[in-house]
């Protein structure tokens, strides 16, 4: 196992693997109906999901390499160990500015993972990630025609709740700044102009190192337009 203490360019070009590889579990075994896809009306009025059950907008399918699947009212994203990372997103709608709240939970696997949500997804290789791990780390990571830059981190907080203990994501995507908070504390915020126009959202799990698996359950969902 590589350690993010031990963050190198071999760290690197794993992250990458697994981020150009999430195309490959992306697409649901059904589509969505768009006539239960979650649209917030006013655009103010906050979108929920308690996953109890899911809505129909979360993509949900199973492959040999990841799977989306909804259990005991949580949303769980599996990494089988393939070396592919997984992403649940939102269908039916694209977002521009965004507040996300949405508790993460490692239920299984390597605590070398990362769980947290994409926002402005334009396609596959363009977007940005902001996420923890359930060892106490925490990234903000740009991906940019394919290419994986790390804007923030992986860096270290005391506030991540190791382990199997659930934790409160907040994750901002308003303009050019960048927030993720941790159980309502501001982990760090970055300014970056790369991706402005409005995108996907989705929900991901990654085990970092490829024969290694990854459990994540996510619960209570929310977002709101600024």
């Amino acid at each position: 196992m590589i350690h993010r203490s031990q963050y190198n360019t071999r760290y690197l070009l794993s992250l990458l693997l697994s981020l150009l590889l999430i195309a490959a579990c992306s697409s649901p075994t059904t589509s969505p109906s768009p006539a239960t896809t979650l649209t917030p009306t006013p655009a103010t009025t906050p979108l929920t999901d308690d996953f109890d059950p899911p809505s129909p907008a979360w993509a949900r399918f199973e492959t040999t390499e990841s799977a989306v699947y909804a259990q005991a009212g949580e949303l769980y994203l599996e990494d089988r160990g393939k070396g592919v990372a997984v992403y649940a997103p939102l269908a039916g709608k694209t977002y521009t500015d965004t507040l996300i709240t949405v508790q993460v939970r490692h239920v299984q696997g390597t605590v070398n993972n990362w769980m947290g949500v994409i926002c402005r997804q334009q396609d596959e290789d363009n977007y940005y990630l902001l996420a923890i791990s359930a060892d106490g780390f925490y990234l903000i990571l740009l991906v940019e025609d394919g290419t994986a830059t790390p804007l923030v981190g992986p860096e270290t907080s005391d506030i991540i709740r190791t382990g199997k203990t659930r934790n409160d994501l907040g994750v901002r995507c308003v303009g050019n700044a960048l927030s993720l908070s941790v159980n309502n504390e501001r982990l760090f915020t970055y300014i970056d102009n790369t991706l402005r126009e409005a995108g996907g959202v989705a929900l991901f799990a990654d085990a970092v190192e490829r024969g290694e698996t990854s459990v994540t359950a996510f619960d209570n969902f929310t977002l709101t337009q600024p």
